[in-house]
């Protein structure tokens, strides 16, 4: 994303070319990443909570199954489960440079069920619980997605979303984020993450940030989600906003920092002064170069 007077070109080399020295060094980005079809028991890591084994129980039979480095991933089509293989790795790459994580951190696997069916997701949807206008979720560090609830073509943009949650319960393992926080950065990694895999400008990639109309005051003081789809709408593009704002705006490798200094309990306002005052001031200062602030 073109982020206030930084160019998004400047956030796409320093993140996709390791030009942040601050930030812990992971293995080269992936590409390319190939659907490898396995036998349920030959998987290697076949852990599963009661969700994904609700998922599993639906049609078992008619499961496919595959392993990447990091993820376990259950089909029923081939076409829609290699346009995710190719791209979750490379997403998962992403978020977790984007907060200075290491290999280690991000080794183990998770599980990916790629839906394709209304009727049956909706019927998932209903024995787990998920909120109604829920299309991909990402829940206890695994995927659920519904490609059909991802519009006629394949949505790469809810893909990274959903894998930057996936990120996130990784390296913040027993840690909540807050919802301001934790949309706003897959918010941002739906964009980006694109915008550096594919070699373009991320301004492309976004709309403007109309709706981001939140006081910040009352962004980060929010405790769950607003109740209707207008204030939904409200909340998730000023949290992303603010998102692409520290880490483009500001210096991106401080942004792990600001997440310790949030989720150990140090107000937005406090945090940010402290992580960011010699580049803003006071938290006024903050705020002030924040309103300047476009993709």
């Amino acid at each position: 994303m073109t982020i206030g007077a930084r160019s998004t070109l400047s956030l796409v080399a320093a993140l996709a070319m390791g030009l942040s020295p601050a930030i812990a060094a992971l293995d080269e980005a992936p590409r390319e990443v190939r659907l490898e079809e396995k036998k349920l028991e030959a998987l290697s890591a076949f852990s599963m909570d009661e969700l994904a084994l609700k998922a599993l129980a639906l049609a078992p039979q008619k499961w496919k199954h595959a392993e990447t480095p990091h993820f376990i991933v259950h089909y029923r089509r081939a076409t829609e489960a290699q346009k995710v293989v190719r791209e979750v790795e490379y997403d998962l790459w992403f978020a977790a440079r984007a907060l200075g994580a290491s290999n280690e951190q991000i080794a183990h696997k998770s599980h990916v069920f790629i839906f394709q069916d209304r009727r049956e997701w909706e019927e998932f949807r209903g024995q787990v619980g998920f909120m109604e206008w829920s299309g991909s979720v990402a829940c206890a560090g695994n995927l659920y997605l519904h490609i059909g609830g991802m519009g006629e073509n394949f949505d790469s943009r809810t893909l990274a979303h959903e894998t930057a949650h996936v990120v996130v319960e990784r390296v913040y393992p027993g840690h909540r984020w807050p919802n301001w926080l934790n949309e706003g950065f897959a918010e941002y990694c739906g964009g980006a993450s694109i915008a550096t895999r594919k070699q373009v400008w991320a301004k492309g990639i976004l709309p403007p940030f109309d709706d981001a109309t939140y006081p910040l005051e009352e962004l980060t003081a929010i405790k769950g989600y607003p109740k209707n789809r207008e204030d939904i709408r409200r909340f998730y593009q000023t949290s992303e906003k603010l998102v692409c704002f520290l880490l483009g705006d500001l210096p991106p490798e401080r942004f792990p920092q600001l997440v310790g200094e949030i989720i150990a309990g140090t107000p937005f306002a406090a945090a940010a002064a402290k992580v960011y005052g010699d580049q803003v001031g006071d938290y006024l200062g903050l705020v002030r170069r924040y309103n300047r602030f476009s993709r």
